[in-house]
């Protein structure tokens, strides 16, 4: 199943091109693809150093086992360190192993992947919206704000890596294209062994399955043919093959190598009798001709213009091609004419035109002799290729991932994360927003059914429960501030004093909600509605902040540090009651009493601790017994006698990230680095089988359940969405 040889080794009519001195590329450019080639960083807690690992790596993969100090008291004698502090409550439900007869299945998500993928939402055959975000195709009806789905629901309990994906993504989705008339969508994903599938644009039903070989990383890219006979598809291997299938029989009808460079969009001539793909990438552009042997021929400059990149590449209906260049420019290509009348077999650069002014054109679209362009500016601009002209500039303020356009209509997805509609007067209503950049880990969730999200991208969102849809929006920090020591790992370009994977609502008390930044500090603000409000400022921490929790008072908060400490307040004026000091590694879960004196925490060395609070706190080395009759405001624990089966066979706990109880206590949630969400009865003891859920691609850092426990609500790391499962 191996790919032939490029032509770009050995083409006689291909030009020699100085990519140092020919080429006109833009620095913006260059620092955004130099973006997909970055490493992340992860604080290593046994050398207290920063280190680089390949991405996407989660940092809990660490074995914090390695070293723990098991304690003092009941957890002396402890293999791991939790063991010794699992006491069995005085009251609990019977245990039964059997799975949840009731079920929860996705309503809603709020996301779009917006950082790093081209020409990846549009309109479909209906003129509703169609786009991917985590491993999920959504079809949005803007008339009544519902969706529908490619891909998600119940699964098997089991890791990504073994995952069935016969019928729909187990990862991220990083591609996608529809038909001609907006019936079909091809979607592919990333992974060792990357799957695309073509599915139905309006119904979401699936119509076939492709999988690549081993090794190739991901589908950059991906096109139908014009007759949706054909999926064409870039991988990110060394090689950048190009892959052609038929969509009815699934079988392979052509692979080529297009070189040592990324491949970023691709596209299919519609014109009548033709077969023609074209490829854009970095430093880049070239035509694959299905009827001459699957030929390919660079794209020739000449004299009529500078080399480039090229972002995103669109045809008309007339054979001319047209590229968005890494330098604001656009690229018009089509076939010269000989001498004799008869048309070349290439296509050579015709002319460019510039009407962006600046920064790199990563989205484009043809339409009756229309050129829809998006680029770094933040403007999405209708221009004329016979004038070079711009004939219509909308500035949506944000880079523009992808355009299309149905009537006088234009829908744009930007890097924010947000998807836009641009009307005939050039309204601008937003359909969707989105986190969108580095991962996105706090959430919580009031009883009048509103969400509060924030991440890495110096946003914090309130979101409706009920209407399903964003509903404001604050900013985490204006200022760029470092830790004292340590930093958590992250993908970001922003600053750790402006990234959040915090947050606790202070309901019960004063309303505040309480945000824990990546730099050690705390921010209280005035309530859901007065984010951007900041009343005070906690610098207690060392380290970024993974866990916030109020009292069921209202009258105390905890903050959970990665620099393994634990800091209590006084919410009348946040003054600091005391310190947990017990824990031998970073915090990631904290529970209160329901009487408020006593709390409960996990750290990343596995320990179960308990501590007194009153006038201070004071770590309590016989907690477990102590607390055996108390009622747990919150359950956040994953270690437990209630979730001892919560783990799979195998695994050592760290691929579990969060667990919460449902009101009623008949129920617990679980989000894991499966990138599953997943359902048990409570207890969940040894044997134990959950219902998983799948929509997710990466690591679920948080799972709550709503107020009435009609909803089930999780946001994932690296996929950047919350997700809205309802009780069936």
């Amino acid at each position: 199943m191996g790919c032939g040889s490029s032509k770009n080794s050995g083409d006689p009519e291909a030009e020699k091109i100085d990519w140092n001195n020919d080429a006109s590329i833009d620095d913006e450019f260059k620092e955004e693809e130099e973006k997909v080639k970055t490493k992340r960083k992860v604080f290593d807690k046994t050398t207290k150093t920063t280190v680089e690992v390949d991405a996407p790596k989660h940092e809990r993969e660490f074995d914090f086992f390695e070293g723990a100090d098991a304690g003092a008291g009941e957890q002396f004698m402890a293999v791991r360190p939790y063991e010794g502090a699992i006491q069995e409550p005085e009251e609990h439900n019977e245990e039964k192993e059997d799975a949840p007869e009731l079920g929860y299945e996705l309503e809603y998500v709020y996301g779009y992947r917006a950082e790093d993928s081209r020409m990846n939402c549009f309109y479909n055959e209906d003129g509703n919206v169609v786009y991917f975000t985590a491993a999920l195709g959504v079809i949005l009806n803007k008339s009544d704000n519902t969706q529908k789905f490619f891909g998600g629901g119940q699964v098997d309990n089991t890791s990504k890596k073994v995952a069935r994906d016969d019928l729909g993504h187990t990862n991220d989705i990083t591609a996608l294209d529809i038909s001609e008339y907006g019936k079909f969508c091809a979607t592919g994903q990333c992974g060792s062994v990357p799957v695309a599938f073509v599915w139905d644009a309006v119904t979401g039903e699936k119509k076939s399955k492709f999988k690549l070989k081993k090794g190739m990383r991901e589908v950059t890219a991906i096109g139908i043919c014009p007759n949706n006979k054909m999926v064409a598809m870039t991988d990110n291997s060394n090689d950048h093959n190009l892959w052609v299938f038929d969509v009815d029989t699934q079988k392979k009808i052509e692979c080529k190598k297009t070189g040592g460079q990324r491949i970023y969009h691709i596209a299919w001539s519609p014109e009548k009798g033709e077969n023609v793909i074209a490829t854009a990438g970095s430093k880049h552009i070239a035509f694959w001709d299905m009827n001459n042997t699957f030929k390919e021929r660079s794209g020739i400059y000449g004299k009529k213009g500078k080399p480039t990149s090229h972002c995103a590449v669109a045809w008309d209906d007339q054979g001319n091609c047209y590229t968005g260049g890494a330098n604001s420019h656009i690229y018009h290509w089509a076939k010269n004419i000989k001498a004799d009348g008869e048309p070349t077999d290439r296509l050579y650069l015709q002319s460019h035109y510039d009407v962006h002014g600046r920064g790199f054109v990563c989205a484009i679209k043809c339409q009756e002799g229309k050129v829809i362009s998006g680029a770094k500016d933040g403007k999405v601009v209708v221009s004329n290729p016979k004038t070079k002209e711009a004939e219509r500039t909308i500035d949506v303020g944000s880079l523009v991932r992808s355009v299309d356009m149905k009537g006088d209509s234009i829908l744009a997805g930007l890097r924010n994360g947000t998807i836009v509609e641009i009307t005939a007067n050039d309204q601008i209503t937003d359909l969707m927003r989105s986190h969108s950049d580095g991962e996105a880990w706090g959430l919580d969730i009031n009883s009048n059914g509103t969400i509060v999200s924030s991440g890495d991208d110096n946003k914090i969102y309130t979101w409706s429960i009920k209407d399903r849809k964003n509903t404001g929006s604050g900013e985490i920090c204006d200022e760029d501030s470092e830790p004292k020591k340590g930093g958590a790992s992250s993908l970001t370009t922003y600053a750790p004093s402006k990234c959040a994977r915090a947050i606790s609502i202070n309901e019960k008390g004063n309303g505040h909600v309480a945000i824990g930044h990546n730099d050690g500090r705390v921010t209280i603000r005035g309530g859901v509605d007065d984010l951007n409000k900041i009343v005070h400022t906690l610098k207690d921490a060392e380290e970024w902040i993974e866990v916030i929790e109020y009292s069921p008072c209202g009258g105390k908060m905890a903050v959970g540090s990665h620099d393994d400490d634990i800091y209590v307040y006084d919410t009348n004026d946040y003054k600091l009651i005391g310190k947990g000091t017990a824990h031998n590694s970073f915090i990631v879960s904290i529970d209160w009493s329901e009487d408020s004196s006593y709390i409960r925490s996990v750290c990343g060395a596995h320990e179960l601790l308990f501590f007194t609070v009153q006038d201070n706190i004071e770590h309590d080395n016989s907690g477990a017994s102590n607390t055996k009759g108390l009622k747990w405001n919150t359950s956040h624990a994953k270690f437990g006698w209630s979730v001892t089966g919560i783990f799979p066979k195998g695994t050592d706990g760290t691929h579990i990230n969060d667990v919460d109880f449902s009101n009623d206590g008949e129920l617990i949630v679980t989000g894991d680095d499966y990138g599953l969400v997943n359902v048990w009865r409570n207890p969940a003891r040894k044997g134990a089988k959950p219902i998983s859920l799948r929509g997710h691609s990466e690591h679920v850092i948080r799972t709550r359940f709503a107020e009435d426990d009609s909803y089930i609500f999780s946001i994932g790391g690296y996929d950047k969405t919350i997700m809205q499962w309802k009780r069936k």
